[in-house]
């Protein structure tokens, strides 16, 4: 995550973008931390070493900041897997990819597993507006898991993006639960199985 930068901001000194920005990481920093429903207002603005009324002149409320943290994380997200997938030549190992992405993630001091089944978590009611942004978000890393499938010829991409997606919250879920990082390398393993079942299968049938 993000450092929580604690430098003031004055007032008509700094630009609009940048206030946004230190907000934003801020709230991003102190929601996945400490969990939306234990951080107030206050706190971001402490945090952020700005004013109430610059908070609330780019955010309306407090759900409103929240929705714009798991845009502003969802976007880091597909940033960080869009760099990890450069570094790779074939579907397969574009695949796979993905998952290695994870055993560097569990391993960081801060890990507190996902940020949007946390999120959905504390805000139990499926109505929530929470709950569409996280679908959302996870709708996004299944379409990338999707997409690879395709390009490698599975047999069926649909079936083997849903079971790399389950994998894939799996792992994070289970790792934090157990404080034990290695449980990522037995879903790298158990991915690396389904793709490669899946391609036996497409290469058996043709």
């Amino acid at each position: 995550m993000i450092a929580l930068m604690k430098k003031p901001i004055h007032p008509g000194k700094t630009p609009s973008n940048v206030v946004r920005t230190r907000i934003l990481e801020t709230a991003a920093n102190l929601f996945y931390l400490h969990g939306i429903s234990n951080v107030g207002i206050n706190e971001v603005i402490g945090k952020a070493g700005v004013a109430r009324m610059s908070l609330y002149h780019h955010y309306s409320s407090k759900d409103d900041l929240i929705l714009a943290v798991l845009d502003h994380i969802s976007a880091q997200r597909a940033e960080i897997i869009g760099n990890a997938l450069s570094g790779y030549h074939t579907p397969e190992t574009r695949l796979m990819a993905i998952f290695l992405i994870l055993k560097e993630t569990v391993h960081e001091e801060t890990f507190r597993g996902c940020a949007f089944i946390n999120a959905a978590i504390e805000r139990a009611k499926q109505e929530d507006p929470i709950h569409a942004r996280v679908a959302k978000h996870k709708r996004m890393i299944q379409e990338i898991f999707l997409k690879l499938a395709k390009e490698a010829g599975a047999d069926n991409p649909d079936l083997l993006a849903r079971q790399l997606m389950i994998l894939w919250d799996g792992a994070i879920t289970q790792s934090y639960i157990h404080q034990d990082p290695e449980i990522v390398s037995f879903a790298v393993d158990a991915a690396r199985k389904l793709i490669a079942a899946s391609l036996r299968e497409k290469q058996e049938d043709s």
